[in-house]
């Protein structure tokens, strides 16, 4: 395929692994949603920024308020005015790694080790640079777990990338 630099596999192959074919097909997938996803936050954000603090957590608490229990209200008061604060830069570190980070893929689906590094990096300072943020009480389980996993999988076919 052109464009594509695949180092041969064990029966001397150069076609693109199966893996990097499935995984690169749901990055993409996974990376244009996110990026109209933060591209929508960002304008939102841009909105909220512009609103005073307190009518913003007044919404929050109008939209919330029915569905939270008391704790969970304080917890909501905190991020809305995190986001009231913050919202235009986490949106941006948001979408500056899923484009970031989507380039990576794009070199690792034409076999480069570079595009791997790329994606790694992406992947690993998106995971935590949100947080300069965000408490860190917000960075979960199953997220992180998910980022290391794809990027161990990308990285198992790194012998093939030139």
């Amino acid at each position: 395929m052109a464009g594509s630099h695949f180092l041969p596999d064990a029966e001397g192959s150069t076609k693109r692994p199966d893996v990097v074919s499935v995984l690169g097909i749901l990055t993409f997938i996974n990376s244009g949603l996110f990026i109209l996803i933060y591209l929508v936050g960002l304008l939102g954000m841009s909105t909220i920024a512009a609103m005073p603090q307190d009518e913003f957590v007044q919404l929050m608490y109008d939209g919330a308020g029915k569905y939270l229990e008391a704790e969970q209200m304080d917890m909501m008061d905190s991020l809305a005015r995190i986001l009231h604060g913050s919202g235009v830069m986490l949106m941006l570190i948001y979408l500056v790694r899923t484009v970031v980070r989507s380039m990576g893929a794009l070199g690792i689906w034409r076999g480069r080790k570079v595009g791997f590094y790329i994606y790694a990096a992406a992947q690993l300072i998106g995971l935590f640079l949100p947080h300069l943020i965000l408490p860190w009480s917000f960075l979960g389980f199953f997220g992180p777990l998910m980022t290391v996993a794809m990027t161990a999988a990308y990285g198992s076919q790194l012998k093939r990338m030139s």
